[in-house]
């Protein structure tokens, strides 16, 4: 199965997913297609295995790396350059797999939004958490903040990915400035000097 998915991997960063079929997976992996086709019905299927895949493990190092003592802010961010240097390793295979992810409702796999479920519930989690300790206004909706935010960092993710040569430090550069101009809007007001 692993080797099967590490040859998709290759085949859809080399071809992209349009061009990659069952039968170019099982050559490459060495296996015949029956074989393939017996771990995954299809090739959204592979798409979806080799995303949910390389996803968690991403989490778990963005998790395991996680400074505590940060703010709310700084954990989003720190979350992002994680990702951000991910995808830039591998920037064609990221460019196909967010593309299919997020537009193919063909990949929409119970694990694919399983996972977009996760992550939003971590995201909120954590704006709920800095709500608690006053960082975040008590009348915001942690729910909308979150989507705003996620959306700024789809947004850097689409222009980053873009480029010729992703650089993940200039992408997190951009979302640190979008971020910085949605959060402002989150703080609790100063108290009154007067």
């Amino acid at each position: 199965r692993q080797i099967i998915l590490e040859a998709a991997k290759e085949l859809f960063e080399t071809l992209g997913y349009g061009k990659t079929t069952i039968r170019a997976v099982a050559k490459y992996a060495g296996v015949g297609v029956g074989t393939v086709m017996s771990h995954f019905k299809d090739k959204a299927s592979l798409l979806s295995a080799a995303l949910v895949g390389d996803w968690r493990q991403t989490v778990e190092l963005a998790m395991s790396t996680m400074p505590q003592e940060a703010n709310y802010r700084d954990q989003l961010l720190h979350s992002a350059k994680i990702f951000f240097e991910y995808y830039t390793r591998r920037p064609s295979l990221s460019r196909n797999l967010l593309k299919e992810a997020l537009f193919s409702p063909e990949v929409q796999s119970p694990e694919i939004k399983a996972m977009d479920d996760t992550a939003r519930k971590i995201g909120v989690g954590t704006l709920r958490a800095a709500q608690e300790k006053g960082e975040i206004r008590a009348d915001v909706d942690c729910e909308v903040l979150h989507q705003a935010l996620f959306g700024e960092y789809c947004f850097v993710c689409m222009i980053g990915l873009s480029q010729p040569e992703p650089d993940p430090e200039q992408m997190l550069a951009m979302l640190v400035s979008l971020t910085d101009l949605i959060v402002r809007g989150a703080r609790p007001a100063p108290p009154d000097q007067g």
